[in-house]
C-alpha cells in the first residue's frame, strides 16, 4: 500500500480545499516546467515515442515535468502561501533523514490523476525509461485507488461513445488517445500506471462512458498480465462487454503512431480484440496460484 500520511487525520472542508488548491498549482508548475524542458530528456522522450504534441500548449493531456531539483516545487508553493502541512497532506513534499523539506517527485514526467468529481488529486511520475518512479501516497484527503489518469483529458471522446482501452503504461494510453483523435475517435487510452485497477476506478470509468464496451490489453510479462486480468474482471462488473488483446513480447504501442501506416496497424490491432468469456483460477505445478482467461476464437496474431 505504500506510505500513508496522517492516517488518523480527518481534514476539514477548508483544509481539503487547500490541498486541492496546492495540487492545482503544482499541476500548473509541472506543466510550465515541461514546456521549458522540451529540448531536454522529457522532450526527447516524448518525441521518440511520437508523443511530442502532448507538450504543445493546447494539448488535451496536461502532462508535466518535475524538475531535477530537491525543492523547486516546494519553494514555489511556499511562495504561493502554502505551508508544509498542506504540502505533506497533498503528497507533494516529504522530509529527508536530516529533517529538510524535499519534493516528492523529481526529474520525472508527470501525469495527473483525478477523482470521481474530476478534481486534481494526485500525480504519477515516470522516469527516463517510462517506468513509474513515484506516486503520491495515500493520505487522509485522497487514496490513489480513487483516482484515474487520463479520464478528464478524454471526456469529450467518452461522451461521444468512444471505447475505453485499458493499458499498463502511461505512454501507451497517450499513444491511443493521439491515434484516436487523428483517426476514428473511437477509443480512449486509460492507463493502470503499473497498479491494479480498483472497483472504484472501474465504476468511475463506467459512469463517464456512454458505451457498454471496454478493451483490456494484456501485457506478456507476468506482473502486467496479472494486473490486466484483474482489471478485466473488475470492469466486467460495470461494462456489459469486455474484450481483450494479448500483446506480443516487447510490444510498445507508443511507437506505432509515427506514420499513417503504423497508425493503421494499431487500428487493425484494436479491431482484433476478442471477447472475454470467463476466467479460471488454478494452481501451477510449483504450487503458486494462477489465473487464466478464456478467449472466444483467438485467431492468428498480428506478428508485430
Amino acid at each position: 500500500m505504500g506510505e500513508v500520511i496522517d492516517p488518523g487525520f480527518v481534514p476539514s472542508n477548508e483544509e481539503r480545499a487547500r490541498v486541492h488548491a496546492a495540487m492545482k498549482e503544482a499541476g500548473r508548475f509541472f506543466r510550465a516546467e515541461l514546456l521549458r524542458a522540451t529540448a531536454d530528456w522529457p522532450g526527447q522522450f516524448l518525441k521518440e515515442r511520437g508523443l511530442e504534441s502532448s507538450a504543445d500548449p493546447g494539448a488535451t493531456w496536461r502532462v508535466g515535468y518535475a524538475p531535477d531539483s530537491y525543492s523547486r516545487l516546494t519553494d514555489h508553493l511556499q511562495k504561493q502561501g502554502f505551508d508544509f502541512a498542506t504540502l505533506i497532506r497533498a503528497g507533494l513534499m516529504t522530509w529527508t533523514n536530516e529533517g529538510a523539506p524535499i519534493d516528492r517527485h523529481r526529474d520525472q514526467i508527470m501525469f495527473v490523476s483525478r477523482d470521481a468529481q474530476l478534481e486534481l488529486v494526485s500525480f504519477v511520475g515516470i522516469d527516463r525509461d517510462g517506468r513509474v518512479a513515484s506516486q503520491a501516497p495515500p493520505t487522509a484527503a485522497h487514496h490513489p485507488s480513487n483516482g484515474l489518469v487520463g479520464l478528464y483529458d478524454q471526456l469529450d471522446l467518452l461522451e461521444a461513445g468512444a471505447t475505453p482501452v485499458i493499458v499498463d503504461k502511461l505512454t501507451d494510453a497517450l499513444a491511443i488517445e493521439e491515434l484516436s483523435r487523428a483517426t476514428t475517435k473511437e477509443h480512449v487510452g486509460i492507463p493502470l500506471a503499473e497498479s491494479p485497477l480498483s472497483s472504484a476506478q472501474a465504476r468511475m470509468l463506467a459512469r463517464h462512458s456512454e458505451t457498454d464496451h471496454a478493451i483490456v490489453m494484456i501485457p506478456p510479462e507476468r506482473a502486467g498480465r496479472e494486473r490486466a486480468i484483474g482489471a478485466s474482471l473488475d470492469l466486467a462488473l460495470f461494462f456489459d462487454r469486455i474484450r481483450i488483446i494479448p500483446l506480443p513480447p516487447d510490444d510498445a504501442m507508443s511507437t506505432l503512431t509515427h506514420s499513417p501506416r503504423e497508425r493503421q496497424t494499431m487500428l487493425t490491432y484494436l479491431s482484433l480484440a476478442k471477447p472475454l468469456i470467463g476466467h479460471q483460477d488454478g494452481v501451477n505445478d510449483n504450487g503458486t496460484q494462477h489465473t487464466s482467461l478464456e478467449i472466444d476464437d483467438p485467431g492468428p496474431g498480428l506478428g508485430l
